[in-house]
């Protein structure tokens, strides 16, 4: 009896020693291309990991209640073919290198070493440090200047809503850099609207527009087309200094957009208000040291995720003086996937396939994207969202439920709420679970359709909980497109409550 335990001991040993080596690969300096992903339940999940043409993904379990252990559960080879870098490395002593894993909205890089059997005990992790050279100016290029008067006649929202249009407006397209979600430098671009003239230093207000698809709707070639116009121009002509990112994915930046991705929102807005900080210093504009977030939609989560992001990690460097997210998803784990889950039709179905096509090129869920959704429209999934195509014509494209959008293997992990990487990735970003410092108010429509109210009270619910300075104006002007307007002017009146105009 004793002899057929130790034989199974070895064989379970000499297995789990042949899988490592397999595993073992040399460390390189080609540039990151995945993020490991640790649960609330201390599940972690390694997509990439690699070995002479040979790549896995590996799936661990807490060996321990305290997250300094985890025991080898599962693995599956991988298309090696669909991804350019490794991401966990193991050396000759079974010690297990991880550059990036993230955990509660943070990253981190981590190492394991082998403490015999399956088992794999934590000696070190860190927080990932900002890369250097971010928020770089590259470049500054006029686009127009329009005057008091034009504005007036093409905004006479103005005239509605009693805003003071006081100096012409000149508008930049910005070129600095920024990182991807890797952590890699990248170039990135946006929009800045100066107002002319100013005797005084102008507050910053950084405003973050919502959801696009289509390459030319980004701010930087055609402010127009997601609002920031309003921003850039009323606000800018009463003495904001107006920025506007295009975000990863648009401008300066190809490829596709990390959508509903908190990190690089927050790096990408961050980013520019460091090069416009610069731009204003070379170019001697006077600043007054106000800094204003808002953003609407998409843009309302990215506003959250900047604050979150400055606020724990550049606070010595950044001070909000008010912060104003609007009808953003900020439940993506709990509000935004019970509606995908709901069983009826989804009120704007490109939401769901744009953030499981980018959480999946961050994340590595899947070689195959039949594994992800439905085989009837799997194929065709990643051309919608080639920047050709607005959501509009993205939703005409696609089906409406969930049944019909996702794979029956996604589907049925998701319902069973086992903890699938996606759901993890899911809560990893969502962006309310910290303690704000400067003053936030929320803003969001109770009948909004596409974004459910249920976003800002859970967010609410949570910052109640930790005694934040945070508020929430409930709006009851219709659906998720009928209250952008109504939201934007009670943003404005707050915040003009604390502005000092020049």
């Amino acid at each position: 009896m004793n002899h057929d335990i130790c034989t199974h001991h070895q064989l379970r040993l000499r297995n789990l020693l042949r899988f490592l080596t397999a595993l073992m690969v040399v460390t390189t300096c080609t540039p990151l291309h995945a993020v490991a992903l640790l649960s609330d339940k201390l599940e972690l999940y390694l997509p990439w990991t690699h070995y002479h043409g040979l790549t896995y993904s590996v799936q661990m379990n807490p060996a321990t209640e305290n997250a300094q252990a985890f025991r080898l559960n599962s693995t599956t080879a991988r298309d090696v073919s669909t991804f350019e870098s490794v991401l966990a490395i193991v050396d000759d002593d079974l010690t297990i290198a991880i550059p990036l894993v993230g955990f509660r909205g943070e990253l981190y890089r981590a190492t394991l070493n082998h403490d015999g059997g399956d088992v794999f005990r934590v000696t070190n992790a860190t927080p990932v440090s900002a890369t250097a050279g971010r928020g770089a100016l590259l470049s500054a290029t006029l686009m127009e200047t329009r005057t008091v008067e034009q504005i007036a006649l093409e905004y006479p929202i103005a005239a509605f809503a009693g805003l003071e249009l006081r100096y012409d407006v000149t508008v930049y397209r910005i070129g600095y850099q920024t990182q991807d979600a890797f952590g890699n430098l990248v170039s990135a671009s946006g929009v800045v609207g100066m107002p002319v003239g100013i005797p005084a230093g102008a507050p910053l207000l950084s405003f973050q527009h919502g959801t696009i698809t289509r390459s030319d709707q980004a701010p930087s070639i055609n402010p127009e087309e997601t609002g920031a116009d309003l921003a850039l121009y009323l606000m800018a002509a009463r003495g904001y200094a107006v920025l506007v990112p295009d975000y990863l994915g648009f401008g300066d930046n190809t490829g596709l957009h990390p959508f509903m991705h908190a990190k690089t929102l927050a790096w990408s807005t961050i980013d520019l208000i460091r090069a416009v900080r610069s731009l204003a210093a070379d170019s001697g504009f006077p600043l007054n040291g106000q800094l204003f977030l808002a953003g609407y939609s998409e843009g309302g989560y990215a506003t959250m995720a900047a604050q979150r992001e400055i606020e724990t990690h550049h606070a010595d460097e950044l001070i909000i003086t008010a912060s104003a997210p609007m009808a953003g998803a900020y439940d993506l784990s709990g509000t935004m996937l019970q509606q995908a889950l709901s069983g009826g039709p989804l009120p704007k179905p490109m939401y769901f396939p744009y953030v499981l096509l980018a959480y999946n090129q961050i994340y590595g869920f899947e070689d195959d994207l039949e594994n992800l959704f439905n085989e009837n429209i799997a194929s065709a999934v990643p051309g919608l969202f080639d920047g050709s195509n607005d959501g509009d014509m993205i939703d005409d494209a696609l089906p409406a439920t969930a049944q019909e959008l996702f794979s029956p293997v996604l589907l049925a992990a998701l319902e069973n709420g086992g903890n699938h990487p996606l759901r993890v990735a899911l809560a990893h970003n969502d962006v309310y679970r910290w303690t704000p410092v400067s003053p936030m108010r929320l803003y969001h429509c109770q009948d909004d359709e596409h974004v459910p109210y249920a976003n800002a009270l859970v967010a609410m619910d949570y910052f109640i909980a930790v005694s934040a300075d945070v508020s929430l104006e409930t709006l009851f002007f219709g659906g998720h497109s009928d209250c952008a307007i109504p939201a934007l002017l009670s943003g404005n009146a707050w915040f003009d409550s604390l502005v000092v105009l020049p």
